[in-house]
């Protein structure tokens, strides 16, 4: 089976014994970091414990939030602080000695922590999951061509559930049938045949998906060859997530499974082998592709949700001031300009918070620097904004 890819897209610890002083330097979603850390106990090898157990604390500090750590303390403690010296791959001893009154041992250690190995166990144990807060999914068949199985097949209906139990299984919350058979209706009672990802993301959307995936598959059977008695069946896969709030496709993955088979006559044989080639290969392409999504919203959890913002008919001057404003957001954390014109101004940004606060945030600082204006509320995260007094350059559409 081939699987392909492609993408678009201090804490301190106190005991009865010893307290932990951390200094350190890291990079953030690092396969590994160096820091610094000091550890204090009765003896040598407490201390030296404590420490590679501080540099492990701030290991998994870069990688989940207090809230998280607090809630999660217990299982922290038992899954990977206890295990503290299997993430360090070395360490220098830079001072150690007694205090001066000789009740306690002082190391300081550099530490090398293996924070990609820590991601994986938190992933497995589900904190990371938890975090992001469990992303309700839709899967949808969208076929891509002519020689693309039918919606109703046993292959497409068998990688619905390999695709739909993988993401399950990893945490992620399977939404109603209903919902997703809704969406199909929607599209055959509206005649659509040139649907696209953005039509598709709205409906995800309206029926509060946090991901969508699309999937297309193919199967044929495979000819010639001298054998009477065997013969072969190809089963192809491509796979799309998608976050219905901006459209963004977060990644892709594709793949093709060969299978041998028996010649008989009839095509129920060939049909069943298909199905089963379908579930494993469903299961492959949905394993790779879980790995980016995953990443994706550790990002949205660490870095914010990201907001698309269009402005028009506004002057330069007030561009400036409405950067001012989104920079002065409690929740913000950075932005990237994508149209620089006073006329057309449009820009992301990421905010650590809810839709809500960054609307609200959004709107109180624009009216209290005495900027009107006109809001029309786009596709989930997208936000339609021109100058009040201006004639709306959107004209009558208003997307939902």
């Amino acid at each position: 089976m081939k699987i392909y890819t492609s993408k678009k897209a201090i804490t301190s610890f106190t005991g009865l014994f010893f307290t932990i002083l951390i200094l350190f330097t890291f990079a953030n979603n690092a396969i590994a970091q160096n820091v610094t850390v000091v550890g204090q106990g009765n003896t040598r090898q407490m201390a030296l414990s404590n420490a590679q157990r501080a540099a492990v604390e701030q290991g998994v500090g870069t990688l989940i939030d207090s809230k998280t750590k607090v809630a999660n303390f217990e299982v922290l403690q038992d899954q990977i602080y206890s295990r503290a010296q299997g993430y360090i791959t070395n360490y220098n001893i830079l001072s150690e000695g007694k205090t001066p009154d000789g009740a306690l041992y002082i190391i300081t250690i550099q530490a090398n922590v293996k924070t990609a190995s820590i991601k994986n166990d938190l992933r497995a144990i589900g904190i990371l999951m938890a975090q992001i807060g469990n992303p309700r999914f839709m899967t949808i068949y969208m076929p891509e061509s002519k020689s693309s199985m039918h919606k109703n097949s046993r292959v497409v209906k068998s990688a619905e559930r390999a695709i739909n139990g993988t993401f399950a299984r990893k945490g992620f919350i399977v939404l109603d049938k209903s919902f997703i058979n809704n969406i199909y209706n929607e599209i055959e009672q509206a005649g659509r045949i040139d649907i696209d990802m953005d039509d598709l993301a709205a409906l995800a959307l309206k029926y509060r998906a946090d991901l969508l995936l699309v999937y297309d598959t193919h199967a044929a059977k495979k000819t010639g060859g001298s054998s009477k008695y065997f013969g072969g069946l190809i089963v192809e896969m491509s796979l799309k997530a998608v976050a219905p709030a901006t459209a963004d496709m977060i990644a892709q993955k594709s793949g093709d499974l060969y299978v041998r088979t028996t010649k008989m006559r009839g095509s129920y044989y060939d049909n069943s082998q298909a199905a089963k080639a379908a579930d494993k290969l469903g299961k492959g392409v949905a394993n790779a592709l879980i790995k980016d999504t995953l990443a994706y919203y550790e990002r949205a959890a660490n870095a914010g949700n990201r907001f698309d913002i269009w402005f028009k008919n506004f002057t330069e001057d007030d561009t400036y001031t409405i950067v001012d404003v989104i920079e002065a957001m409690s929740g913000y954390k950075d932005k990237n300009v994508r149209n620089q014109s006073p006329s057309n101004f449009q820009l992301d940004v990421n905010y650590k918070g809810k839709k809500f606060d960054f609307q609200r945030e959004l709107f109180r600082g624009l009216k209290n620097q005495g900027i009107g204006f006109e809001t029309q509320q786009a596709k989930g995260n997208r936000f339609l904004l021109f100058k009040k007094g201006t004639s709306n350059p959107f004209g009558e559409v208003n997307i939902n």
